[in-house]
């Protein structure tokens, strides 16, 4: 029995060691334990405050004026904001600013220190944490990083001042091949409606932004759904809807356009972003967009602008265009590709014109026939472009600007007999080979005298009248942040032989004095008495061509300006600044 009793102590100290045992590591447990669960709420305190900090400094870092004061303003919010929201006094927290790009920026990361312009803010707050109970102190560190974006909107058009019920309705029945009649007000209240991009690819049902660039609609679907667009805003009047509904319904067949411009698609939106969803509270103008649908649902087809110009007694007016490279709607952002080229940039459609004017044929008896003007005339214009330099926001919109540069291309006007073939030929440079018989008088059935104009003294035989138009430095142009007031066009005159009010075709006038030549019976006179009796023939067809070259102008330079080509005159339209609202990106 004490044998049994001695065992039986022996096992419960035992198990008391054991129990004792297994409530020291439950302590210990317990105690590590606080000690993580301490670590765990400190870290996400630390990710709280890297998180508010970077949203801070990404919505300032868009508002200096220069790159150095984006970041440091950006870096100043950012400390201040971690400073003032952190529990821990001792936290050290580290600024730096970059770009944020998925579509440039290589591996997993796509924040880089380098690239412009600066849209992101990276921060990292460490703060060293003592254990409680389990040993030395632990450093704990935490990084966010988050984005902002100011996007502008913009395109290379003509000016509301110009809108012009008549011109605007026989253009967009030649493009659309519908029977439009909207009054001016009607074009100038769609002139004044802008939609949200968001909106857009919503009517479209499409959930993003990538999408809504993806997408191919008929330009019938288009134009509803920016009606559909346009009534979620609280500024549009019922008549732009009415009139988009009315437009919708006079387009026949299924042109489909795509919305996103690529390298092989003419497309209505260039969205110049690195997160194409930013470009979702962007605006555009509903006419413009509406006009460079109609273009691009065209595509190579000859527009007949005949019944847009009517010049009365002048009669016979043949007037053709084809568009060779249609217009697009920049959206974007501010700085530079590595090429040097703008990141955002809008340009006007590149267009050959065709003309052809013819006045006065008479036949008297098939004795004597008489032809007092053949005037056929090709232009070939090249497009203008405009590029997003900078932008700036501040709390006030009047303060916010966007600088522009904007330069139009070449352009050449040929007078010859070879005009009209180059409408066809748009493949290939503008030809003037073969000088045009303005005035010829025929006495039965031989050439009497045929008044020329062309380059006479050209070898090894004359040719057509070629004027160039050149280029000059781009414009810098600034736009503030408000929609709707005087500065939303602005022009600039970017050729040395004068604007576009000046005249396109009476630039020809000028070349008349040494581009008109005679021929009689065949031989080109250059000298002697019949000579001299012609000089009164030349200076009379030179009075002739000018007022009705005047007249052409006062037509053509308005409808070129409506097809987003104005010759020698660039104009940009603002559509809208949007100023980013900061997004943590990692």
């Amino acid at each position: 029995m004490a044998r049994v009793r001695a065992v039986t102590r022996r096992r419960q100290r035992g198990s008391t060691l054991l129990v004792a045992a297994l409530c020291l590591a439950i302590a210990l447990a317990a105690l590590g334990a606080i000690d993580v669960g301490n670590f765990y709420f400190m870290r996400r305190d630390l990710q709280r405050t890297a998180d508010l900090a970077a949203a801070a400094g990404a919505q300032t870092i868009g508002s200096a004026t220069s790159t150095a004061g984006d970041c440091a303003a950006a870096t100043a919010s950012a400390q201040q904001n971690a400073q003032t929201g952190n529990n821990m006094p001792n936290a050290t927290v580290t600024v730096v600013c970059g770009r944020w790009d998925p579509s440039v920026n290589a591996g997993q990361s796509y924040f880089a220190l380098t690239g412009t312009p600066m849209n992101a803010v990276q921060v990292t707050v460490q703060q060293t944490v003592p254990y409680f109970f389990m040993g030395p102190a632990r450093t704990l560190q935490a990084t966010a990083t988050a984005q902002s974006t100011n996007v502008r909107s913009f395109s290379v058009t003509t000016a509301v001042a110009s809108l012009s019920g008549g011109l605007l309705n026989g253009l967009l029945n030649g493009l659309l091949g519908g029977n439009l009649n909207l009054s001016v007000a009607s074009y100038q209240g769609l002139a004044s409606a802008q939609i949200k991009l968001g909106d857009l690819a919503t009517a479209l049902g499409v959930g993003s932004m990538s999408q809504l660039l993806n997408t191919q609609v008929t330009l019938a679907q288009l134009v509803r759904a920016m009606a559909t667009a346009v009534s979620q805003s609280t500024t549009a009047s019922a008549t732009v809807i009415t009139d988009l509904g009315t437009i919708a319904a006079s387009i026949p067949g299924g042109q489909q356009i795509a919305l996103g411009n690529s390298a092989g698609t003419n497309g209505l939106l260039a969205v110049a972003l690195g997160d194409p969803q930013a470009a979702a509270t962007a605006t555009v103008n509903v006419l413009d967009a509406l006009m460079v649908a109609a273009e691009i649902g065209n595509g190579q087809s000859a527009i007949n602008l005949g019944t847009a110009l009517n010049l009365g007694a002048l009669a016979n007016v043949t007037a053709q265009a084809r568009l060779l490279e249609p217009p697009v709607i920049a959206v974007g952002e501010a700085g530079f590709n590595a090429d040097g080229t703008p990141r955002t940039s809008a340009h006007s459609a590149a267009v050959r014109l065709y003309l052809n004017v013819q006045l006065l044929n008479v036949n008297l008896l098939g004795i004597v026939q008489m032809s007092a003007l053949n005037l056929p005339v090709s232009i070939d214009v090249a497009s203008g472009t405009a590029g997003l330099q900078s932008t700036q926001c501040t709390t006030s919109k009047a303060a916010s600007q966007s600088v522009i540069s904007a330069q139009a291309g070449v352009a050449s006007l040929c007078v010859g007999m070879d005009a009209a073939s180059n409408l066809t030929n748009y493949k290939t440079l503008m030809a003037c080979n073969t000088p045009v018989p303005v005035t010829s008088l025929t006495v039965l059935g031989v050439d009497a005298l045929s008044l020329y104009v062309g380059n006479p003294t050209a070898k090894p035989t004359p040719t057509g009248l070629l004027l160039n138009l050149q280029q000059a430095q781009p414009a810098t142009m600034t736009f503030n942040g408000i929609v709707g007031d005087s500065d939303d066009y602005q022009s600039t005159n970017t050729n040395a032989l004068g604007s576009a009010t000046s005249g396109v075709l009476t630039q020809v006038v000028s070349a008349l004095s040494s581009s008109v030549y005679a021929v009689f019976a065949g031989v080109p006179l250059t000298n002697g008495l019949v000579y001299n009796a012609v000089v009164g023939l030349l200076n009379a067809l030179v009075n002739l061509l000018t007022p009705i070259l005047n007249s052409l102008d006062a037509l053509l330079v308005p409808l070129l300006q409506l097809l987003g080509v104005q010759i020698g005159v660039v104009t940009v339209h603002d559509l809208g600044l949007t100023c980013g609202q900061a997004q943590l990106v990692y």
